[in-house]
């Protein structure tokens, strides 16, 4: 994928379609968002590959489970030990995430000596099993894979000092469950020009991410390691975690409550109308159950009160829909 950052290159049928709807959307004043289930603190989605959808939020972890038009969310994990849960990422039958407790703040650098702890859920039987401390953290966030590897990459989003980044946790599977052979810590960080990753994701051997106001690329090179970081897009707000969707990606704006979409053609990035409170997550394909152009958002407890809180289903390829409160 050669990214372009000047001009626009032509468009193929759907993504043009795709900019067509969008567009239209901003000119609504407001994109169209259709509640689903009450989440506290929504924060990350995924997808895992037998279909099921799982969502982290301040109280547990969550699956996505519909009958008919109903939506419920099942708490799976749950552990008064975690303020916090965080990040999704499917590795070999198991389901990563973060159980964050933040305690221990270092005052001379504001991490956490004792932040939180990366644990695995069983796809197959449902364990759960603790598998690395995680310290010198600050906000242990994002995660995504290096299944080649067996690798899991853990964002650190460091807003006080800019010291944040990817750490890269390898583990061994051969016992029946993760086993932690070799830690990076910041694997990725300011050396690479990234100082405050949140969402993360490693797409045809590159680490795409978000650093604040920046979704940047990472390539990673012939001997596996990160080179320095190219800027694909950028705006005075705050972006959170994002998604693959059809031939590029779909970020979140947890400041301007919108939904970004950057091509990977290098065309001009599109952005959507706000309405979104707290936007924390997107899932670029939900699956059975939804229809194309449907995505999922999970809003999160943030700047706005009494709003949030929820996963929301997003149509962005409506066409004249307006009003904020239309689905509400």
């Amino acid at each position: 994928m050669k990214y372009q950052s000047q001009g626009r290159v032509g468009l193929s049928g759907p993504a043009r379609l795709f900019f067509l709807s969008i567009s239209v959307l901003l000119l609504s004043g407001c994109l169209p968002k259709t509640p689903l289930v009450d989440i506290p603190s929504a924060e990350n989605i995924r997808r895992v590959s037998d279909g099921r959808i799982f969502i982290t939020g301040k109280d547990a972890l969550y699956r996505l489970d519909q009958s008919g038009q109903a939506f419920a969310a099942t708490a799976v994990v749950s552990d008064p030990e975690c303020a916090y849960f965080a990040g999704l990422a499917e590795l070999n039958d198991w389901l990563f995430f973060v159980c964050a407790t933040s305690s221990g703040l270092q005052l001379k650098d504001l991490k956490f000596s004792e932040a939180g702890y990366l644990k695995a859920y069983s796809l197959i039987d449902e364990r759960v099993v603790s598998v690395m401390e995680l310290s010198g953290f600050q906000f242990p966030n994002g995660l995504d894979t290096l299944p080649g590897q067996d690798a899991i990459l853990i964002a650190d989003e460091d807003f006080f000092v800019a010291l944040g980044g990817v750490s890269k946790a390898t583990f061994d599977f051969s016992s029946g469950q993760p086993v932690l052979t070799d830690y990076q810590p910041h694997w990725i960080g300011p050396q690479q020009e990234v100082y405050a990753a949140n969402g993360v994701r490693v797409v045809d051997g590159n680490v795409y991410l978000t650093d604040i106001g920046f979704f940047k690329r990472i390539p990673l090179l012939a001997d596996g390691s990160p080179g320095q970081a190219e800027i694909l897009f950028k705006n005075l707000t705050v972006l959170d975690d994002f998604d693959r969707y059809r031939d590029g990606f779909l970020i979140t704006d947890f400041v301007k409550g919108r939904l970004v979409y950057v091509p990977d053609d290098g065309s001009d990035p599109v952005i959507s109308a706000g309405g979104l409170s707290s936007p924390s997550a997107v899932l670029g394909q939900p699956g059975n159950g939804f229809q194309p152009g449907e995505v999922l958002v999970t809003e999160s407890r943030g700047l706005q009160a009494s709003r949030g809180n929820q996963l929301v289903k997003v149509d962005i390829d409506a066409l004249g829909l307006g009003g904020c409160s239309a689905t509400e």
